[in-house]
């Protein structure tokens, strides 16, 4: 049976952490940038921790 292959939509938006935990990040920061203040821009390159409830989904995605 051929391995299941993993979402890359998924793979590019978030990630799981060494606690096993899954992080996403910001979107906006890929283009257009010109009229986005510095601070904006900044606040977009943090990531932050999704809720619990949304985890099983994310790592059925394969995403490692």
């Amino acid at each position: 049976m051929p391995k299941q292959k993993t979402k890359k939509a998924a793979v590019r938006r978030i990630k799981i952490t060494g606690t096993g935990k899954v992080m996403a990040f910001k979107s906006g920061k890929r283009h257009q940038n010109t009229g986005k203040s510095g601070k904006t821009i900044g606040n977009m390159g943090v990531g932050f921790i999704l809720a619990k409830s949304e985890w099983h989904r994310m790592k059925l995605m394969g995403v490692k």
